[in-house]
């Protein structure tokens, strides 16, 4: 589907949803369960089932639509008013969103929609963690901003939401005009693609919106702390101690930690494990030394572990390894 083509199709009975207020609460209560939130009861939607081996959900609610009462998604939901002017209500707040605007809610945040009029309709598009942590984790950790660094973060509860005042921003528009093309018209391929575009837009929005930019100094300053972190990494992999290096460096753990996380999106546990795999590897490949030996160089004791890890790095066993490299 081209641009044109998906012009008309918008134009079409696609976009038109014609369901009162009073049939929606009905088809939510039947299907969903409410729980208390503050004092209030809110519905949950699960969606787990419904990604299947996908990444993202995509829907559009349309022209002509009834309210949708206050619920909540355990999922990143990024929603863009493609037409009209979108209202909603954030935990409590009203929020209006003006075509081409958009609103990225975290995990958790309970919502709730007002009716829309004829002229009025937006893409809602549901993210999978998957999609964070293998999209989004390396280019987020690279930002000086903490909403997009949370989004990344599922292990500890925030409710935060940001908007996008994207009104007459083109590459949005073309980003989400394309996203719709895949997803209208599926063809071979489409999913990734509809990530990757997606990828793009949340990229384009963080990096437009969000944050402070540094001082060259700044950034200087935190490529060489890197710099000493992928160098004593390098030397010590088979401790792997996040308290030894902080010390020997001469700065707080936490600090470090933070600092790794948001350069590369990794944690210092992935750092040094990427390390072990590299160095397991060319022990493999250029020496006869036995996997038992190589597990212990450097330094994983449980074998059985070590070949979990070898495997999910290189996507083999040791022994397949060794046997590519000689031939």
């Amino acid at each position: 589907m081209n641009l044109e083509q998906l012009e008309s199709v918008l134009a079409g009975p696609i976009t038109r949803t014609d369901h009162t207020t009073e049939e929606i609460a009905q088809h939510i209560a039947e299907r969903y369960e409410q729980f208390p939130y503050h004092e209030r009861s809110v519905y949950l939607f699960p969606q787990a089932r419904a990604f299947g081996d996908r990444e993202h959900i995509i829907s559009i609610h349309g022209h002509s639509s009834g309210a949708v009462p206050e619920h909540i998604y355990q999922y990143v939901l990024l929603t863009y008013c493609y037409k009209g002017t979108f209202r909603m209500s954030v935990d409590g707040t009203a929020v209006a969103l003006a075509q081409g605007d958009c609103i990225v809610l975290d995990r958790n945040v309970p919502h709730a929609v007002e009716p829309t009029d004829d002229e009025t309709f937006a893409v809602n598009i549901i993210l999978h963690d998957r999609f964070f942590l293998h999209r989004m984790s390396d280019d987020i950790g690279r930002l000086d901003a903490e909403f997009p660094n949370e989004l990344l973060n599922t292990g500890s509860p925030h409710t935060d939401y940001h908007i996008y005042r994207t009104a007459g921003d083109v590459f949005a528009k073309m980003l989400v005009d394309y996203i719709l093309c895949e997803h209208l018209d599926p063809r071979l391929g489409s999913p990734s693609i509809i990530d990757d575009l997606t990828a793009a837009l949340l990229n384009h929005l963080f990096r437009t919106f969000e944050g402070t930019r540094k001082t060259q100094q700044e950034m200087d300053k935190r490529s060489e702390l890197m710099g000493e972190i992928q160098e004593y990494i390098s030397q010590h992999y088979s401790e792997g101690n996040l308290g030894q290096m902080a010390k020997d460096l001469g700065y707080e753990s936490s600090y470090l930690s933070t600092a790794i996380r948001k350069a590369t999106g990794h944690t210092f546990k992935q750092l040094v494990n990427d390390a072990r795999m590299r160095h397991a590897m060319t022990l493999l490949q250029g020496s006869d030394i036995s996997v038992t030996d190589i597990a212990y160089a450097v330094g994983i004791s449980n074998l059985t572990q070590f070949y979990k890890r070898f495997r999910d790095f290189a996507g083999c066993t040791p022994k397949e390894y060794r046997s590519r490299s000689e031939r």
